[in-house]
């Protein structure tokens, strides 16, 4: 497992309420400065943090989170995968201001993402920006009353964005601010920023770019995404969890893997991949991993010959069964927040109902258990040993066609 970091600092309103919070980037040497790493890289740490590992939930459901975007995380195109409801788009203030660029904002505007300036400055040329923007952040740090004033009167004589004050640090500046008329603030006297920590599993880097280079190739189809994106447990596990954090499934709870690609779509599969790369990605033993492709194989070959409307939730349920050995935590924390059937969940925790009976054989062919749970019906327990060895040695030979591939091939 990996220690994973991610700064919050609250945001709030004329009457000292939190309204929001801005998320920062934190590792263990501390901030971004100290930390050698690149905005794009910075940001995208803190968009994977809030919502896929450490879970948007946990800043509260009914609070803005502010994102610092870059200029090139702003022309990929991967924000649009976050949730416009929760995020508000905070653009740096050394972006270069380009017709591109400006119609970049537009296009999330228009998809209903609010826009933030951030420690901003009058100039000409940001008026594009102004126009399309719902916050401007003014820094007023070490300013007097005449220097905020006059950055103040720049903005809110000719706009109407919400005019928020930051890095105030003594009572003295919040009240100037206050009395002329700033709608938000934030700042040390007010909050200074807190660590939130979490655990992120640990993911094979090779394999993470092979499926990232497969997944820019134009024929693929979402089968083929299905197979590229289950070869790896913990791929999965943080696929459903990003859409439950981001509130992709808009509530709708997901049966199969299929299902969530199906909801979340091959372009924003293609994204969420790409934004995944450019963390630092580590490796891992594989034993736990063989036996989660084993069970899933498993699972799904008993589905194909028996319950054929269910091989897919039952592949499903194979491949999550041991996540509590693979990310270090109780299988009921690893499961409580991914947007999955309540019988599904059932199925891997109490191995509840059909499809739970078969993830039980699966236990007790690997613990060569004669007394356990009886096979489905139309199934006996050769054939059952028969399906699991052909679904271990598919689990190897997917382990060894990922362990062959390098970087420059994938």
């Amino acid at each position: 497992m990996t220690d994973i970091f991610l700064g919050v600092q609250p945001i709030f309103d004329r009457e000292r309420q939190v309204v929001a919070y801005e998320l920062l980037f934190r590792d263990q040497q501390g901030g971004f400065e100290s930390s050698g790493v690149d905005g794009d890289s910075a940001s995208s740490h803190v968009i994977i943090n809030a919502f896929s590992d450490i879970g948007a939930e946990r800043l509260g459901h009914d609070k803005k989170l502010f994102l610092n975007l870059t200029e090139g995380l702003l022309a990929s195109g991967l924000v649009e995968t976050l949730p416009p409801d929760r995020v508000v788009l905070e653009i740096l203030e050394n972006v270069r201001i380009t017709p591109e660029l400006v119609a970049v904002v537009q296009k999330l505007v228009h998809a209903g993402f609010e826009i933030a300036l951030d420690d901003f400055v009058y100039q000409t040329e940001w008026e594009p920006l102004l126009r399309l923007s719902h916050i401007v952040k003014i820094d007023v740090l070490g300013d007097d009353e005449d220097a905020i004033q006059a950055k103040f009167d720049s903005v809110a004589q000719r706009f109407r964005p919400k005019l928020l004050a930051e890095k105030v640090e003594n009572r003295i500046q919040f009240v100037q601010c206050l009395n002329m008329g700033f709608d938000l603030f934030q700042g040390y006297y007010l909050a200074r920023p807190h660590v939130i920590s979490g655990k992120r599993p640990q993911e094979n880097r090779l394999q993470i770019l092979k499926i990232l280079a497969r997944l820019q190739d134009d024929t693929i189809g979402l089968q083929d995404v299905e197979r590229l994106i289950s070869q790896d447990v913990s791929l999965s596990y943080r696929l459903l969890r990003f859409l439950g954090s981001a509130g992709i499934s808009q509530g709708r709870p997901v049966h199969t893997l299929m299902q969530a690609i199906s909801l979340v779509g091959l372009r924003t599969i293609r994204q969420w991949a790409a934004l995944i790369a450019l963390g630092n990605l580590g490796s891992h033993g594989q034993y736990s991993f063989t036996r989660a492709l084993t069970y899933a194989r498993f699972c799904q070959i008993v589905g194909e010959h028996n319950l054929p409307k269910e091989k897919d939730a039952l592949f499903t349920i194979g491949l999550f069964a041991n996540l509590d050995e693979i990310l270090e935590i109780p299988l009921a924390s690893a499961l409580e927040h991914l947007p999955l059937d309540a019988a599904v969940k059932g199925a891997i925790l109490r191995h509840e109902g059909p499809l739970g009976q078969v993830l039980a054989n699966a236990v007790q062919f690997e613990l060569i258990d004669e007394q356990g749970t009886p096979p489905p019906p139309g199934l006996d327990r050769q054939l059952l040993s028969t399906y699991f060895l052909e679904a271990f040695a598919w689990a190897q030979d997917v382990q060894s066609q990922i362990s062959t591939a390098t970087p420059a091939s994938a």
